[in-house]
């Protein structure tokens, strides 16, 4: 059965997907990418998470595994909401140096501020933090799946990205940027000592 939670979250994630790649317009020139026999690996990871995220539960094929409370979807939509802002936020901090498939762009620079400065791959924390919220609200084996998709083929395209990049931009500077920001979860503050 689809709820209005649901409906809502599918709303969101389509708005989300087209104002993404309609905004995708002003980049800066592409200088080198890597050969794209390097990319087919995530890539089948992510259509795999993209396919089994938009199966709507309640068919015989994604029975639900739980009905929870609406309270727990309606926080789940404001989980959504939160990662696609946190993607917005990382890609309007990026500028023109954005580009949806890994690659150097004309005047590339380590960008270690804004969300930049937390992860060092803040979209893809926000698309794998989208994605949970919206497998929660689906409660399918198959939703839940996807979200597993989406995070082994977004680590190997973080994987790829840095291994390129660090070639692109200096190994040097790019390990120290690696050594201080994690790759997608970032780092709890230590508590203070109060003495």
């Amino acid at each position: 059965m689809v709820t209005q939670p649901l409906l809502i979250a599918y709303a969101l994630l389509g708005i989300f997907v087209i104002s993404w790649h309609v905004s995708g317009i002003r980049q800066s020139r592409t200088v080198a990418t890597p050969h794209r026999r390097r990319e087919r690996l995530y890539t089948l990871f992510i259509v795999l998470g993209w396919a089994l995220i938009v199966m709507p539960p309640g068919k015989p094929m994604t029975p639900k595994l739980w009905t929870a409370p609406s309270s727990v979807d309606w926080v789940m939509l404001g989980v959504i909401v939160a990662g696609f802002a946190f993607c917005w936020w990382a890609r309007f901090h990026l500028g023109r140096l954005w580009s949806a498939e890994v690659s150097h762009k004309e005047g590339h620079r380590i960008v270690d501020t804004g969300p930049y400065r937390l992860v060092r791959h803040p979209m893809y924390t926000g698309f794998i933090v989208s994605y949970a919220g919206l497998a929660i609200i689906c409660a399918t084996a198959l939703a839940i799946s996807a979200v597993g998709f989406f995070v082994i083929g977004l680590w190997l395209k973080a994987r790829l990205e840095e291994q390129f990049l660090s070639v692109e931009l200096g190994a040097a500077s790019y390990a120290t940027y690696m050594t201080q920001t994690p790759m997608l979860v970032p780092r709890l503050p230590r508590p203070r000592n109060p003495w």
